[in-house]
């Protein structure tokens, strides 16, 4: 019985690597919001690795879009430096320092134990919560949307550190963070904005991931590269499916996908516990 249920698992496991692939083919982002969840949920990993994993599996992702804007010229290199160096000491110095640091048990809510896993899997559903938001309210973007007014550098520089440190808690690339953030301080035209965010969730989910092979973290690769193969294949379906479906409306079905995965997760980690 417990060997079925462990297939029936793994079946699932494996065609949520799928769908989390399917979503970054279709929409360009959001591997994060459904790979973690799969990977807590159905191959029982600790949330603390599972965040690692995801960000492994999203580099990958980010990286065969970087390869084709960088060929477009749709890169812009001197805002990817100003906001890249500083998000990718946060993100490093999360991963490598502060979540191997945190306590097993950070502090008690009402008698209830609140420990590092739930801790990371209640932020990422602050995370979840806020992009399935934007999903849901998305409306269609000109190419040629800009921010206005004089960039702010110093304002950049700022929201990469606070949002690298977000993003290197809960492991995910955080596309619907980083490119407000160039359009509208950075003021890049939403197409330029969409390349250069591709690069700067590459590099920053790879050396994200490198503070926990430096932290000495335990990596089952035969597992990571076997989900990773199962999500590209996915990538390229969505790849193929997104020419003939609207992305707007999917866009607001999957925010409200992941608004439903948030409800379920912030229940199971509190109530059902």
């Amino acid at each position: 019985m417990n060997l079925y249920r462990m297939d029936i698992s793994m079946i699932l496991g494996y065609t949520g690597a799928v769908l989390t692939g399917l979503a970054l083919g279709l929409l360009g982002g959001g591997g994060a919001l459904l790979s973690i969840p799969v990977l807590v949920y159905l191959f029982h990993i600790e949330a603390s690795v599972a965040t690692g994993y995801s960000l492994f599996l999203v580099g990958v992702t980010a990286l065969s879009g970087a390869v084709q804007n960088i060929r477009n010229h749709l890169v812009d290199y001197k805002v990817t430096l100003y906001y890249g160096i500083p998000s990718l000491l946060t993100i490093f110095s999360v991963r490598r320092f502060v979540i191997p640091a945190m306590p097993d048990i950070l502090f008690e809510v009402g008698g209830f134990p609140v420990d590092k896993n739930h801790f990371i899997l209640l932020i990422f559903c602050i995370v979840l919560f806020g992009a399935a938001y934007k999903m849901i309210r998305a409306k269609e973007e000109d190419e040629t949307t800009v921010g206005e007014g004089k960039i702010s550098y110093t304002l950049l520089i700022f929201y990469a550190i606070i949002i690298g440190g977000f993003l290197g808690l809960v492991g995910a690339g955080g596309g619907f963070l980083i490119i407000p953030a160039l359009v509208y301080l950075a003021k890049l035209p939403i197409k330029k904005a969409i390349g250069t965010s591709l690069v700067l969730i590459a590099v920053n989910s790879f050396i994200g991931f490198m503070g926990d092979l430096a932290g000495a973290s335990s990596i089952d690769w035969l597992f990571l590269l076997t989900f990773a193969g199962f999500s590209i294949s996915g990538i390229l379906m969505g790849g193929y499916l997104s020419r003939f479906i609207r992305g707007n409306q999917l866009k607001k079905s999957f925010g409200w996908f992941i608004l439903l995965i948030g409800v379920y997760m912030v229940m199971k980690e509190t109530f059902l516990k």
